[in-house]
């Protein structure tokens, strides 16, 4: 059984629009139009579309995750060597599972000492953004896709912790771990 938030039909279509500034277009190369890059504290990528071309910039996150997919069907191979430390948790879809809270955290900790972390879910990466966004320091970058539109330049400060936690609120809570509270205590 999966211990966690699930998200509920009400919650789509607000988590479905772009929650940071919005790049849009395709390719490789719209990555490099994102200034936010240049000043955050840590850079990380959520998606392996967004993870293999940043790579393929030379723009090698932070922190990185994904789910060895795209769209939830197409495979996308880029290499694992850019990072000194590869984790896993399981996450099914439409769920913030404790272990992919725990992951994130542990992924954070090795960022912020210098390291740069691969975390793979088996599963689904789509809803990591949240616990993600409530981990790292302020000043922090997340990038991530926008199906059909382009990528989401993600700054993390006090405004997007606060707008997440109040989202994660509205989230079913499937039984309890210590991560679930404390990923509420965050902010």
């Amino acid at each position: 059984m999966v211990v966690g938030f699930r998200l509920p039909d009400s919650l789509r279509g607000e988590l479905a629009k772009p929650h940071g500034k919005l790049y849009r277009g395709s390719g490789t190369k719209l990555l490099e139009e994102i200034e936010e890059v240049k000043s955050c504290r840590l850079f990380c990528c959520v998606g392996d579309l967004v993870t293999a071309s940043a790579i393929k910039l030379g723009m090698v996150p932070d922190i990185a995750v994904v789910d060895g997919k795209t769209l939830r069907e197409e495979k996308i191979d880029f290499s694992y060597h850019h990072f000194e430390a590869r984790l896993e948790a399981e996450n099914p879809p439409a769920c913030i599972t404790c272990e992919m809270i725990s992951t994130l955290r542990n992924a954070v900790e090795i960022a912020e000492s210098g390291g740069k972390v691969l975390v793979f879910i088996i599963g689904e990466e789509d809803l990591a953004v949240m616990p993600l966004g409530l981990l790292l320091p302020e000043g922090s970058l997340i990038i991530y896709g926008q199906p059909g539109e382009g990528v989401v330049a993600l700054v993390v400060d006090r405004e997007k912790k606060l707008l997440i936690l109040s989202l994660l609120r509205k989230m079913e809570r499937i039984g309890e771990c210590k991560e679930m509270e404390q990923l509420m205590e965050v902010v």
